[in-house]
């Protein structure tokens, strides 16, 4: 970019700024066909119908969020960083948004990429009360042609209340988790795993064309599942992760757990009609389906094949390899933390150091630090690990250094470790939590708080 479109694009940023509407999304209840049955649920809709919301880097995000819902509602913007009091996390740094009353949200965009937002209220999340928000930048259209969007949702007949509660009375009859030696890769059955809201029988599709590079934004939004990503004859480019770039990781299949983010860059084949992508989830043989297609599909019976066999495990090897093209800075670090997770299966806790929220004891740090902290996976599952308000580097897994990725999320695997570090430079008190939403309602989030940061609730 020259120097004089650099020039007309800030100009025409604070110009849109000054300028703009702010726009409208509403919380409303919502009936989609899963398996040939209607289910209920929660969405996020803006008025012109359209699923998720979009800005430009340099704008301000300006919504005004409304809850038409006749209960409480409270929507977190995740990896974006912002101010405190505009988290959008119950109780912590909001209260909720009661029935029929609205929030407007107002504050300056500095990332761009692949993003979500999501209710942080009880477990509305399981009702798909989420979308995603993306943040382009102006390199955008010069690195593909065009986008598409994968959403990832775990779905349930069930209603989520059911689900905790059958997870705490099974519990009863199992070992605490830190006894089994083997990983527990699933906590709940699910009648089907979707993609923007779609099953793999009726799955969503884009009309693509020979020669085309097609950015793949691909969002885990479930509640509880970790997904393997099948491109199958496509080679795709993972060029970010979280939002945030990453120097160029070649491959055909690729790990996301839950609230991660890959943005893949495929190119679409002078040979073939159908290019299809799989989304398996870990420990399980369902699937959900994209498709990529040169011509119209009427026809999905035959694109998809049903597994034989279950999935194993996401296992971070390929985050071993990741690296940030815009890593921290080199730093002494100046506060390391030590974090344990821990579970008691015999009655369904989770336990950041032994504690359970809303009864724990803050990471106190001060602004300016450099933070490191180093998560130990005492427990037979993993744990999606998600820091508010903050992005953080990958700096060791298993004890094994390397200048990772740049994430807000980090998949803490069975038995294992992981270490983080971030600047501390953003006042306030940032829920930090696994991102599994049962372990999360079971106890296992605690807070990073800024020392003398004054609450403005």
């Amino acid at each position: 970019m020259n120097k004089r479109h650099y020039l007309f694009t800030i100009l025409f940023l604070l110009l849109s700024n000054l300028l703009a509407e702010p726009k409208d999304l509403t919380v409303v209840n919502k009936k989609i066909v899963v398996n040939g049955q209607e289910a209920n649920i929660l969405a996020l809709t803006q008025s012109n119908g359209t699923f998720g919301i979009r800005f430009k880097k340099g704008q301000n995000f300006d919504v005004i969020l409304k809850n038409t819902l006749n209960i409480p509602t409270s929507i977190h913007w995740h990896g974006l960083i912002l101010p405190n009091q505009q988290d959008g996390v119950a109780f912590v740094t909001q209260f909720p948004l009661y029935p029929n009353d609205s929030y407007h949200y107002r504050f300056p965009l500095v990332q761009s990429g692949t993003y979500w937002m999501h209710s942080h209220f009880c477990l509305q999340e399981q009702q798909l009360l989420s979308a995603p928000l993306i943040i382009e930048s102006p390199e955008d259209d010069q690195i593909v042609d065009q986008e598409a969007i994968l959403f990832l949702s775990d779905f349930s007949f069930t209603q989520p209340s059911e689900i905790f509660r059958n997870l705490r009375c099974k519990s009863h009859s199992k070992k605490e988790m830190s006894d089994n030696n083997h990983p527990d890769l699933v906590d709940v059955n699910y009648d089907a795993f979707l993609i923007n809201l779609k099953t793999i029988n009726q799955p969503d599709f884009l009309k693509v064309a020979s020669g085309e590079k097609i950015r793949l934004r691909i969002i885990n939004a479930a509640s509880s599942t970790n997904f393997f990503i099948d491109l199958g004859a496509l080679v795709g480019e993972l060029i970010a992760v979280d939002g945030n770039r990453i120097q160029s990781f070649f491959s055909s299949q690729f790990e996301i757990s839950v609230a991660q983010r890959l943005d893949i860059v495929v190119t679409i084949p002078n040979s073939g009609d159908i290019f299809p992508i799989i989304a398996i989830g870990e420990g399980t043989e369902m699937q959900a389906g994209y498709i990529l297609a040169t011509n119209k599909i009427t026809e999905f019976s035959n694109v998809f094949k049903k597994l034989t066999q279950k999935s194993g495990s996401l296992n971070n090897r390929q985050e071993m390899h990741f690296k940030a093209l815009f890593p921290l800075l080199k730093k002494t670090v100046d506060n390391d933390v030590k974090l344990e997770l821990g579970g008691n299966m015999s009655k369904y806790i989770w336990t950041i150091n032994g504690q359970t929220w809303p009864e724990v004891t803050p990471i106190i740090v001060e602004e300016g630090q450099r933070v490191q902290i180093t998560f130990k996976n005492t427990t037979s599952m993993s744990h999606p690990m998600h820091l508010h308000g903050h992005v953080f580097q990958v700096k060791a897994i298993n004890d094994q250094l390397i200048d990772g990725a740049m994430r807000d999320t980090v998949l803490v695997s069975p038995n294992s470790s992981v270490t983080i570090q971030f600047d501390a430079n953003n006042p306030g008190v940032w829920p930090l939590h696994c991102h599994l939403l049962y372990h999360l309602e079971a106890g296992m989030l605690t807070v990073v708080k800024y020392k003398n940061f004054q609450q403005p609730l």
